[in-house]
This record gives structure tokens, C-alpha cells and sequence, in this order.
């Protein structure tokens, strides 16, 4: 897997939520990291934990589901599998969502087993815009964009695109049942992560349905202030991001004193 480029997940601009989708490689995404062996014992042990939280199938959605997982099997050369078995041995995080706009994409089907703060089991069955309903400004600034391509995405089209946020601790499980240790002011640079999710989507050409991917990896905010250059664009972004978003990702309380170290690093 090629090295992430962070000064495109950190523009040298004002915080803003958008898009920035790119022409994906569907294999590099899929195939196994070098983490895989710790990232798949562990999907393993929480979907044995707690499977109602981390894996969830529709019986209408059984058809999508099953040309999804058959689609990212062939891609990486291995036979069909089930559901169970894929969300204990594909790294990535897996959402299936009805192809249908007038319904407006509902989930269908998934394993999501590393979540950032949301729950699978509420959201199976809900069209995108109740999914996205809890991210402030999110619908407004993008649900349209977000509808249009989703209508538009060509069948076995890859694209790819970054998201992230900050956290108190290096765990992959963020699950709002899960009693997390949350950023307050306190927060140091090397006691801090920048939550990376790496997303996939594409559309299947037989049911129609759309495949989401979520990757998730963790990377200490004190090795990434090192890299030349990008302290100022990661205290840039966290100083002009909008303080309802800020506040929903859990920042707002350290985003001061960690912008501050960033100023000095």
C-alpha cells in the first residue's frame, strides 16, 4: 500500500467539509496490509464479543450483500464468502446500501466492526440522509453532491476519499457503547491520534447496490507534526473548523491547547 500523502487530507486552507473523491485502486484497497494480522485478530475478538454491534443483514438486502462480498473476493482472487466469515477476514469496514436514489440509499447490510462513534445497529434500514443526519452541516453543505454521484457512479466505478478526526487513545473499535477516554484540555501531541478513515465505493452491476469501504488506521499527532511542513496545515484545520463540527468530534475541548503545540512543533 503506498505511503498515505497527508498534505492532501491537510490543504493548506480553511476547514471545509468536502468531497475530494479520486479514481481508486480497488485491489490496493482490499488486499491485506501489513498491520493485517493484529487488525484481523482484533475484528475477530469483537465480532465474537459483540456481533449484534458489528454486523448487521437485512433479509431484503441478502441479494446486494452477496454480489458485494463476491465482487471484493474475485478482485482480490480468493472464493465467494459469507457475510460472517468476511467481516472477521477483509481488513476494511464494509457497508452495502441499496442503489435506489428514490429511496434515497438505504443500508442494507454491513460489518463495521471499527466504527468512529456510530452504531451499525442503528443505522441498518435508514436512508443516507438519516445516516448523515447526526454530522453537522453535512447534509447541507454535501447531501446533494452526495445523492448526485451516488445516482451517477458507473457499475465497478472505483473512487476513493479520506476523512479523519482526533482521539484520546490508539483503539480501532470506537463504538459509542465503548467507555472511550475523550480529548479534554489536557491533550498532549504525543497523547493524541489522528483518526484516519480511508473510504471506498463503487457500484455493482447486477443488483445496483452501492459498496462503501472504510479502512481506519491510527497515527500519533506528534510523528505527523514532523513532517515538513504540515503542523501548520494540522493547527490551521483544527483552528477554522465550524465549533458545532468540532464539537461533534469530540475537539473542541483540546483543540486550543493543541493547536498551541502545533504552533511550536
Amino acid at each position: 500500500m503506498p505511503a498515505f500523502d497527508w498534505f492532501r487530507l491537510f490543504p493548506d486552507a480553511s476547514h471545509r467539509l468536502a468531497m475530494n473523491l479520486r479514481p481508486g485502486d480497488a485491489v490496493g484497497y482490499w488486499r491485506d496490509s501489513e498491520e493485517a494480522v493484529e487488525t484481523l485478530a482484533e475484528r475477530r475478538r469483537w465480532l465474537m464479543e459483540h456481533p449484534e454491534r458489528h454486523l448487521g443483514l437485512l433479509p431484503e438486502g441478502r441479494d446486494e450483500v452477496s454480489e458485494a462480498l463476491a465482487w471484493i473476493m474475485k478482485v482480490l482472487g480468493q472464493p465467494e464468502s459469507t457475510p460472517e466469515h468476511a467481516a472477521m477476514t477483509l481488513e476494511p469496514d464494509w457497508l452495502v446500501l441499496s442503489g435506489d436514489p428514490a429511496r434515497d440509499f438505504p443500508v442494507l447490510g454491513g460489518a463495521v466492526v471499527f466504527p468512529s462513534g456510530w452504531a451499525l445497529e442503528e443505522k441498518m434500514g435508514r436512508p443516507l440522509h438519516e445516516v448523515h443526519a447526526p454530522v453537522p452541516g453535512l447534509q447541507q453543505a454535501l447531501g446533494a453532491s452526495i445523492s448526485t454521484f451516488l445516482s451517477r457512479v458507473a457499475p465497478l466505478a472505483a473512487w476513493e476519499r479520506d476523512n479523519w478526526g482526533l482521539s484520546a487513545d490508539p483503539s480501532l473499535n470506537h463504538h459509542p457503547a465503548r467507555p472511550l477516554k475523550r480529548l479534554d484540555a489536557a491533550a498532549t501531541l504525543d497523547s493524541t491520534w489522528v483518526r484516519l478513515e480511508r473510504q471506498f465505493v463503487t457500484r455493482l452491476p447486477v443488483t445496483q447496490a452501492i459498496l462503501f469501504g472504510i479502512r481506519v488506521s491510527n497515527h500519533r499527532l506528534d510523528h505527523l507534526a514532523m513532517l515538513p511542513g504540515l503542523a501548520s496545515r494540522l493547527r490551521q484545520a483544527l483552528e477554522t473548523m465550524d465549533e458545532t463540527l468540532a464539537g461533534y468530534k469530540g475537539i473542541t475541548a483540546a483543540r486550543e491547547v493543541l493547536a498551541t503545540q502545533l504552533a511550536l512543533a
